[in-house]
């Protein structure tokens, strides 16, 4: 019988542990080396699009960030409003019927977190999460649409195992959109399963436990066999907004994972903390602050030509003069902290 997660959790931990944390090579998933010749079009799966009567198939949406859902705005720029939070690559192999026949790979030397076989459990399809330790922390690779799983849980894998094929099970795929779609995430919450709903499937692998980071930008600087540094990466992306949060004395489980984040002294009393995210949610640094807040609120904010729950996935609302959480944002920025909140209303990850 399969083992749970919450069983399996030590297993992996102590797994990673005994391996030597280092900077890692990040390496592609699958034998489609288009990203690496600039053939942007030739690696990522297109989305079939309806925009403004035209039927379009751009390849900008199988990369990560704001790419679906576009909408021309009252400059006249189109921008899109829905974020996707991995990358999708297209296969390169296919059978006589069409099928797809790539071999998915680990992206870097890694424990087998999770695998979920049943195509119907998540919007994921089937898939595949390994956890890579980094002297920073642990990061998540997750590999979802797949045709076949070929892992388990708990076993240790590099570059040339393989763990699936890649394929197109999930919500809103067929055949000719085949893809693997790729994701390099943080863990939310190491006691996620504690207070999500009764339904979730996936324990701490369920998609709203994993930020997504932009998987291309890692591939890229690891073109060349450089190796990656999180902490220096996560200095390169830009704010877009900053949540203080009610600080208790204990930190929250986030930063205990990711110490480099917080830009504080650690063992002093704060009053609150100020947490900096990306647009795309990301958290990219965490201040001490000496202001008292009885919940999240929203401290500052990017200014944009648009509202703010367009290019925050919803999570925020206003301009950048009044911004505040939306529900689905308090959801959200529970999901950090240490205490029991209001779980969110759905268990699947978001659509892909």
């Amino acid at each position: 019988m399969k083992r749970t997660i919450q069983a399996l959790l030590p297993a992996i931990v102590m797994s990673l542990t005994s391996q030597a944390a280092q900077d890692l090579v990040f390496k592609l998933p699958t034998d489609n080396d288009a990203l690496y010749r600039g053939d942007n079009e030739g690696y990522f799966m297109y989305c079939d699009r309806v925009f403004e009567g035209k039927k379009l198939q751009p390849w900008e949406a199988g990369t990560y960030g704001f790419t679906r859902t576009p909408k021309r705005i009252y400059t006249k720029e189109i921008i899109c409003t829905k974020l996707h939070e991995g990358i999708d690559v297209k296969p390169i192999r296919r059978d006589a019927a069409g099928e797809p026949l790539d071999e998915v790979r680990p992206i870097a030397p890694g424990v087998v977190a999770y695998t979920n076989s049943a195509p119907g459990a998540s919007n994921y399809g089937r898939y595949v999460v390994i956890a890579h330790q980094l002297p920073e922390g642990t990061v998540y690779s997750l590999y979802a649409h797949l045709r076949k799983v070929s892992c388990e849980e708990g076993q240790q894998v590099g570059y040339h195992d393989t763990i699936g094929v890649l394929g197109y099970s999930g919500d809103g795929l067929n055949r000719v959109r085949a893809h693997c779609h790729l994701e390099i995430c943080l863990m939310v919450h190491s006691e996620y399963h504690k207070f999500c709903p009764a339904s979730n499937k996936h324990g701490l692998f369920n998609g709203q436990n994993l930020i997504g980071f932009n998987a291309a930008d890692v591939l890229l600087h690891c073109q060349n066999g450089q190796t990656f540094s999180l902490s220096r990466y996560f200095l390169t992306l830009a704010e877009h907004y900053r949540v203080r949060v009610p600080y208790t004395g204990q930190m929250p489980d986030f930063l205990q994972r990711y110490p480099f984040l917080f830009k504080g002294e650690w063992g002093r009393n704060y009053t609150s903390l100020d947490i900096a995210f990306t647009a795309e949610g990301i958290p990219i640094a965490v201040y001490p602050s000496d202001t008292a807040v009885e919940s999240p609120v929203v401290i500052s904010c990017k200014k944009m030509p648009v509202y703010q729950n367009e290019c925050t996935a919803k999570r925020l609302a206003g301009k950048s003069t009044t911004a505040h959480l939306t529900s689905s944002g308090k959801v959200f920025i529970d999901r950090f902290m240490w205490r029991e909140l209001p779980a969110p209303s759905t268990d699947s990850a978001p659509q892909q």
